[in-house]
């Protein structure tokens, strides 16, 4: 049922009401005016045509609920008053009868959403108020299911079972993950122990597989607002236990032989597709030629699917490189503009081993654009990002020294970012000393 038809039953009973209890037709008008009124000025609100100060709105919130509350307490004591008297002073069972039948119905109808008011009582715990859309869950759903971004964790209420359930991914050590999925595991039981959580924890992981799944179950009638709460507090601390570095792995299947580098979250970084042809991956703007390599990226890494093995960085940064050549110049200026890209990214991560990676992808592109006498390519490169206007300034400097200076100029005179314009001011500092020592010469 939507929320609307709430407000319209509500309503009904309302005017209902009021035309049984009033005396005359100007009773009833005035009572409907004075609803029609409060209703007009909640709806202003809630489309912002009216403002109201965020105290006075708490004032009002909390005075209309009183007013609401006890008005409908009042109106149940005088309606089951009436009846009584009505049943001892005229023998008059209809009334009973009336409440007997209301009665039922709304015990039924409490009946059936129980589990609605509990899904939405457990998301009261972890989620914004603004967040909760009381009408996006029937009455009769058989599982309700969130995803926490907070705890990376998906909470589910089983109806059939009368289960609340948590389930996570968890990233594993390459250096032996079998060894580290038995002692996460060991370990997450560990932490709703200490929080008092009874649950019944599993864990799905195929061997040698980089990621785990882990469920933990429990009866949702102990899942009160204290317990849930420590319960993803559990789930924010094995998120917290997660393996962040890089995984190094070998596909060898329906695709062919693909390398790959990934991080948690399916990922990847970087591939190579070595059977049955030769392609190379870089992020997103560098992909696969061949669609069916492609699909490789998109699906992720999934370790149920063709056969998976992990391999050492040295193993994989062999065979990266190795490249020399590339599919044409387009490729090159890709590699070169993407890679520029990373490594100001690794710089700002403060990661050293990325930066020597990502330059050296940048120095292969440049050797190759410089052979093949790319010169729009260049020029170009000088004109996009700031990132690989740097790169390019430095390293195509003996191929085209007008631009190459006239980019650096540029760089040190309108850059917004400090590290770059520090880096571009030693770079004309040290070209300028070359050119010194040529004349000295």
């Amino acid at each position: 049922m939507k929320p609307i038809w709430y407000i319209i039953c509500v309503a009904c009973v309302l005017i209902s009401s009021i035309g049984r209890m009033a005396n005359s037709l100007t009773d009833v008008l005035i009572a409907v005016g004075a609803i029609a009124l409060v209703a007009l000025v909640i709806w202003l609100f809630e489309t912002g045509r009216l403002r109201i100060n965020e105290r006075l709105g708490k004032v009002l919130k909390k005075i209309g609920v009183f007013i609401f509350v006890a008005v409908g307490i009042a109106y149940l004591v005088a309606m089951v008053s009436f009846v009584t008297y009505k049943v001892a002073t005229e023998g008059d069972w209809q009334g009973i009868m009336l409440l007997g039948i209301a009665s039922l119905a709304f015990g039924i109808s409490w009946y059936i959403s129980r589990w609605r008011r509990q899904w939405v009582k457990f998301l009261k715990t972890f989620m914004p108020k603004d967040k909760i859309r009381h009408g996006d869950w029937k009455m009769r759903e058989k599982y309700f299911q969130t995803f926490d971004y907070a705890t990376n964790a998906l909470y589910g209420l089983r109806t059939a079972d009368g289960i609340f359930d948590g389930q996570a991914r968890v990233w594993l050590d390459p250096s032996d993950v079998d060894k580290d999925a038995s002692a996460r595991l060991d370990a997450f039981e560990a932490m709703l122990a200490r929080r008092g959580i009874k649950a019944n924890c599993a864990m799905a992981h195929i061997p040698g597989c980089i990621y785990a799944d882990i469920v933990a179950e429990t009866n949702y009638k102990s899942m009160k607002g204290s317990n849930m709460t420590v319960f993803r507090d559990a789930f924010h601390e094995l998120d917290g236990m997660n393996y962040h570095g890089d995984y190094y792995a070998e596909y060898h299947g329906e695709l062919g032989t693909i390398l790959f580098e990934c991080i948690a979250g399916n990922v990847i970084t970087r591939a190579i597709r070595i059977e049955p042809r030769e392609e190379y991956y870089l992020d997103s703007d560098c992909g696969f030629q061949s669609e069916e390599a492609y699909y490789f990226i998109e699906r992720g890494v999934d370790w149920t699917e063709g056969t998976y093995s992990l391999i050492s960085e040295t193993q994989f940064f062999t065979n990266w490189r190795e490249r020399l050549e590339y599919d044409d110049k387009d490729d090159a200026y890709s590699f070169f503009e993407q890679a520029s890209l990373m490594y100001f990214a690794a710089v700002a991560n403060g990661d050293k081993k990325e930066q020597a990676n990502n330059r050296w992808d940048i120095e292969n592109a440049a050797k190759y654009l410089i052979a093949h006498d790319a010169i729009d390519e260049m020029i170009e490169l000088m004109t996009i990002y700031e990132q690989s206007m740097y790169w390019a300034s430095r390293l195509f400097v003996d191929v085209i020294p007008e631009y190459a200076h006239d980019t650096a100029n540029r760089l040190v005179e309108y850059s917004d970012n400090p590290v770059i314009v520090s880096r571009t001011k030693r770079l004309i500092a040290h070209g300028r000393k070359e050119a010194s020592n040529e004349t000295d010469r």
